[in-house]
């Protein structure tokens, strides 16, 4: 299996459905070779902000992908230490 950090990025333009970007992006998503890497700083880029423009789609697409992520970055002090 391939472990693959998603970024925000490639989720919004999976959830958002339009053109030849998003059905790579969706293609990436499906790819079944592949274990998804996440951190809690990705969650807190994308789901607020479909929720606040009441996006409730884009916004279980995003938790839907979550549930299946299999690596997490959990160490915060690791992961927003700067040096």
């Amino acid at each position: 299996m391939k472990r693959t950090f998603i970024d925000s990025g490639v989720l919004i333009t999976a959830a958002r459905g339009v053109g030849e970007d998003s059905e790579k992006a969706l293609e990436l998503l499906a790819d079944l070779s592949r274990e998804f890497a996440s951190s809690e700083f990705i969650k807190m880029e994308v789901i607020p902000k479909a929720i606040y423009n009441r996006k409730t789609a884009e916004a279980e697409f995003y938790e839907s992908f979550f549930g299946a992520v299999t690596y997490w970055a959990n160490d915060i002090e690791k992961v927003s230490r700067w040096t």
